[in-house]
């Protein structure tokens, strides 16, 4: 028979089970929400703070996983709270990429890599991002007390919310990848269609200019005019050239905070290219 002793840590336990699993189901409320991968990895770090109460929390993702390289911009910027790091270098670190690592008595070395920014934490748990055989990152949460993650502390709610993390970052990077794709095929067709629709046009104007220019003498003051108006006419044809062999979707910022296709980098033509052509 139980004793009132063995009740009330009975009671404790299914409270402390039923508020796990609370946190669990809020972080994965969040997770499923249909984000951009930047603006998931945003708002994880301050969300996940949130829920468990700590003082710090970071997104390290690996510099070797290319479908990650979506998140940052050419100058190798993140979301706040989310950085690169090496896969090498963390199993350097952490030795065991498999399972969550716990210290409460974290160096100087390891509070650096896991929370370059922010407040440094007394003690720390790195959770490994795996999904499907593929390793993305680690949540790393961060807390000022060093009593909140020891070494030999039980991390099945650690390992579960490991894997909710993951999973909810693969979506968002799936849904990316999808978006994107529709974007490129999108892109694609309306290249076809502008360079089948201006091609006929631009023909019979650079030939009406020919023929306008052949029936002129050479001294006419319209020759000047007319060389001019031919050279933009090639400059249409380069341009058209260009659309034509546009394989990608790739912009560059235009006025007003607008972007627009990027005609040299979605045909795969460098910058040397283009001004070789001009």
């Amino acid at each position: 028979m139980l004793t009132p002793v063995d009740l009330d840590e009975l009671l404790t336990q299914a409270r402390r089970n039923e508020e796990i699993q609370c946190r669990l189901d809020q972080v994965e409320e969040f997770l499923l929400g249909s984000r951009e991968p930047g603006e998931l990895l945003a708002q994880l770090p301050p969300t996940v703070a949130g829920i468990y109460r700590l003082e710090a929390v970071s997104v390290a993702l690996l510099a070797d996983n290319r479908r990650l390289d979506v998140v940052f911009d050419s100058e190798g910027q993140g979301p706040l709270g989310s950085f690169r790091r090496r896969r090498k270098e963390m199993r350097l670190i952490l030795g065991d990429l498999e399972q969550p690592f716990l210290e409460d008595k974290p160096t100087r070395e390891l509070i650096e890599f896991f929370f370059p920014q922010g407040p440094k934490p007394a003690s720390l748990a790195v959770l490994p991002l795996w999904v499907s055989g593929e390793m993305l990152g680690s949540l790393n949460l961060g807390a000022l007390s060093s009593r909140r993650y020891q070494k030999g502390l039980d991390t099945h709610f650690l390992e579960r919310l490991g894997r909710k993390t993951a999973f909810g970052l693969n979506v968002a990077l799936l849904q990316d990848q999808a978006r994107r794709m529709e974007q490129r095929q999108a892109v694609l067709e309306m290249a076809g269609a502008a360079c089948h629709e201006l091609a006929q046009p631009l023909a019979t104007l650079e030939l009406g200019l020919e023929k306008l220019r052949r029936s002129l003498g050479a001294d006419e003051p319209l020759q000047q005019e007319i060389g001019g108006l031919m050279t933009q006419v090639e400059r249409l044809g380069t341009m058209i050239q260009q659309i034509s062999q546009v394989n990608d979707y790739v912009t560059r910022p235009y006025a007003q905070g607008l972007r627009i296709v990027d005609l040299n980098a979605a045909s795969g033509k460098t910058d040397q290219d283009a001004g070789g052509r001009g």
